[in-house]
């Protein structure tokens, strides 16, 4: 009798370990973060997009910031799926062909 409750209670508790052991361990991915991970722009903040980049055959599609003076662009305006590896430039610039251009200021009438 002895020896069939120690069989039962080594089962259990290696039943158990087996369990919390099976469990996933992998952090939380924050969305609308800078450089977090999104499916869509409405997933990221104010001044970001949803980007998709490619290293290799391994696609990431993260929060990106919108592209500065200067940086690569890209034109498309329309749609909710990540962009491809660029931006849209940010508030007050032009995509001029693929790279971020500050607009030129308004001229008063006179």
């Amino acid at each position: 009798m002895n020896t069939f409750i120690v069989v039962v209670v080594s089962s259990f508790v290696l039943a158990m370990f087996g369990v919390f052991a099976d469990t996933a361990q992998q952090p939380e991915v924050p969305t609308s973060a800078t450089n977090g991970m999104c499916s869509s722009k409405g997933d990221c903040s104010n001044g970001q997009c949803c980007l998709q980049t490619f290293s290799g055959d391994m696609a990431l599609v993260t929060c990106s910031p919108l592209a500065k003076p200067g940086e690569h662009c890209s034109n498309r305006t329309e749609g909710d799926a990540p962009y491809n590896n660029a931006c849209p430039c940010g508030s007050g610039l032009e995509c001029i062909n693929n790279v971020c251009t500050a607009l030129p200021a308004p001229v008063p009438v006179q």
